[in-house]
């Protein structure tokens, strides 16, 4: 489909280094690359944010690029 784009996405990382929830901050144009870039991230793992040594919850933002070659 010849489709190409960069989402910008935002998640919150729980204590064990997953994603907990994700949204789309600018979409790519095309739904189809937005929504496989939040299935991409949501096997992904994370580590942790810390305070005081403590894993905490925290949100983090990231970019995917999807480009033919």
């Amino acid at each position: 489909m010849e489709e190409e784009g960069t989402v910008s996405l935002r998640f919150l990382v729980g204590v064990d280094g997953k994603v907990i929830q994700s949204e789309i901050e600018k979409s790519s144009g095309f739904k189809r690359l937005d929504e496989a870039a939040r299935a991409g991230l949501s096997k992904c793992r994370f580590q942790p944010a810390t305070v005081d040594g403590r894993p905490e919850q925290a949100w983090a933002s990231m970019k995917y690029t999807w480009r033919l070659e």
